[in-house]
């Protein structure tokens, strides 16, 4: 089915609508819901919500309303071949971060402070640290590591404060579980020329916020895929997983290591049987509760990662799960799980 920006959906797999704003690949539509969120969609599970649509076993086709003149963009049913792993190796060959601003409030940028934002948009996960440079010397921004296709919250910039920030510095390392293409490491400044931040015309529409922001691309010009391996070695680095594979299941009497990611389920439906009588405020209590319990289990039995499910809904079970983490558990880091696995309506605790 095509789409458009603009065009008013709805989810084939849930209630409610929404309206096209972008398209995060050619598989992906990002559609703004009823609640104000942006979230992504696989292209296959909207229907556009003007037109009569027919039901059968084997389709679903639709008659639209209007017709209009510009070239639709086209959801296509496969992947395209650079996005795919073949046995367990990694076939991507590029890597793209951006580095972005956004400010606070949209209805006076000029004037208001701005959130800033390190986006992985790649099939890498990535190690980062982001620095500025103040006096001789480097300051720390903000460092860790960053799951693939994910984007995280970095820090708040006060708008009288911007001069202080004068040159940014970016260090990112490229890595895999498994076997995949080698990426060289960023190590790159930046001059923010903070000027530039008061002009209206900075701040512009783009793929990764539904609010105006001013985006960087740090990989941009930066990035060089080292010398490629031969048909010879990749034949080789699978015989060897094949062996490994191998060696693994003939030990199946020893106990599983512990999984690289554990999720948790936080959908009400799936704590309770009836929660039809309940009220909001009960509802996040059992929500909570939940997540306090699994996470303590996953402190004591060992888990590296957990992913908390709590959808997109209204917001409200995220930023009760972000206050508990900051007050109770200031140790742990967490940050926004793959939106390219979750949608926008998970949160990933690192635990190690």
């Amino acid at each position: 089915m095509n789409f458009r920006k603009g065009d008013k959906v709805k989810f084939l797999n849930d209630v409610g609508q929404g309206t096209v704003v972008g398209f995060r690949d050619k598989n992906i539509v990002l559609v703004l819901n009823d609640d104000g969120f942006e979230i992504p969609v696989p292209g296959n599970q909207l229907l556009k919500a003007e037109g009569e649509y027919t039901f059968n076993d084997d389709n679903i086709s639709a008659k639209p309303t209007e017709k209009r003149k510009e070239e639709p963009f086209v959801i296509p049913v496969q992947q395209e071949e650079d996005d795919l792993e073949e046995d367990g190796v990694n076939t991507s060959k590029e890597a793209h971060v951006f580095f972005a601003l956004v400010p606070k409030n949209q209805k006076d940028i000029i004037n208001s402070d701005i959130d800033v934002y390190l986006i992985n948009d790649s099939n890498f996960r990535m190690l980062y640290s982001v620095s500025f440079t103040e006096n001789e010397f480097q300051s720390l921004f903000g460092y860790g590591i960053l799951e693939d296709n994910t984007k995280v919250y970095l820090n708040t910039l006060k708008k009288d404060e911007l001069n202080k920030y004068k040159e940014f510095n970016f260090q990112i390392i490229f890595f895999q579980k498994g076997n995949y293409f080698l990426l060289h490491p960023i190590n790159k400044n930046w001059l923010t020329r903070p000027s530039r931040f008061f002009k209206l015309n900075t701040f512009t529409v783009n793929d990764f916020f539904h609010e105006k922001a001013y985006i960087f691309e740090v990989t941009a010009d930066e990035i060089n895929m080292a010398e490629l391996i031969s048909d010879k070695d990749i034949e080789k680095a699978k015989k060897e997983k094949e062996k490994t594979d191998h060696n693994k299941q003939s030990k199946s009497n020893k106990p599983d290591k512990t999984p690289e990611i554990e999720e948790v389920d936080l959908h009400i439906e799936q704590l309770v049987d009836d929660y039809k009588n309940l009220s909001n405020s009960e509802i996040i209590d059992i929500q909570l509760s939940r997540f306090t319990t699994a996470l303590e289990g996953g402190i004591l039995s060992g888990s590296r990662r957990m992913v908390f499910i709590h959808g997109v809904g209204n917001g409200k079970l995220k930023y009760e799960i972000g206050k508990t983490l900051d007050r109770k558990y200031p140790k742990l880091k967490y940050q926004d799980a793959s939106f390219k696995e979750y949608g926008y309506g998970a949160t990933m605790v690192i635990l190690k």
